[in-house]
């Protein structure tokens, strides 16, 4: 794809301003790096501590869910609706409410990666058959010893496949809320660069954007291996 994308712009089959050569895209790269670098470790900074507190929540939010069914009938369906609201539609009553500074947009990672991190580890939660749970009671085993031998090691692959989609999210809900508003980040230099017309530095910003969140999915694939290793199922057949 690189190489009929340089060879179309060689050629003069694809326009400069429209769709600029790989190797403009790596020269903007390689020119820019003081400025980029800057930009990208903003955007970094928000996407992690954006994901950090939809970790927290989101697992913490699971747990109270799990634990009482009457709670979880009353909450789970506005957990859902409150998908249906464009999230992007709430970032300029934070900016707003909060101003312009670094938490409207660690609030907006947040909420792009809550729901995904909270309905997949509650799933894992529910996971355990009745026959362990019964098994644990026998030994007079607690809430939270059931919680620390049972539901945590069940829940642990579905609660990594909904933080491996929350970390695909995570860089894209903190270049949505550097559109609204913000001084620095891949979205405002993305911005700047496309009101200039500097496709080039605009495809350098994304290739950068792309890039982190590869490397963020990556991230969890390896802490996903790490914990699960050597970790035989649960599952009846094993007690």
């Amino acid at each position: 794809m690189l190489a009929l994308s340089e060879a179309a712009s060689r050629l003069g089959w694809a326009l400069p301003n429209v769709w600029p050569a790989p190797s403009s895209v790596l020269r903007a790269l390689y020119d820019n790096p003081d400025v980029l670098a800057m930009h990208t470790l903003q955007t970094l900074l928000e996407t992690g501590l954006g994901l950090a507190l939809a970790l927290v929540l989101g697992v913490a939010f699971a747990l109270a869910l799990r634990r009482s069914q009457a709670l979880s009938r009353t909450l789970m369906p506005w957990l859902i609706v409150s998908q249906t609201i464009p999230t992007i539609a709430l970032a300029p009553l934070l900016l707003v409410w909060i101003g312009f500074g670094l938490w409207p947009k660690i609030i907006i990672v947040t909420l792009f990666c809550f729901f995904p991190i909270t309905v997949s580890t509650l799933g894992g939660l529910r996971e355990p058959q009745p026959l362990l749970e019964d098994l644990l009671r026998s030994y007079n085993a607690s809430g939270r010893q059931r919680d620390a031998l049972l539901r945590f090691p069940a829940a642990l692959p579905a609660f990594f496949s909904g933080l491996r989609l929350a970390a695909s999210y995570a860089v894209t809900a903190a270049i949505v809320g550097e559109y609204v508003g913000g001084y620095a980040g891949l979205g405002i230099f993305i911005q700047t660069s496309a009101n200039a017309r500097a496709l080039p530095l605009v495809f350098a910003a994304i290739t950068l954007s792309a890039a982190l969140s590869v490397l963020l999915v990556a991230l969890v694939g390896l802490a996903e291996r790490a914990a699960l290793r050597g970790r035989p199922p649960v599952t009846e057949e094993n007690v």
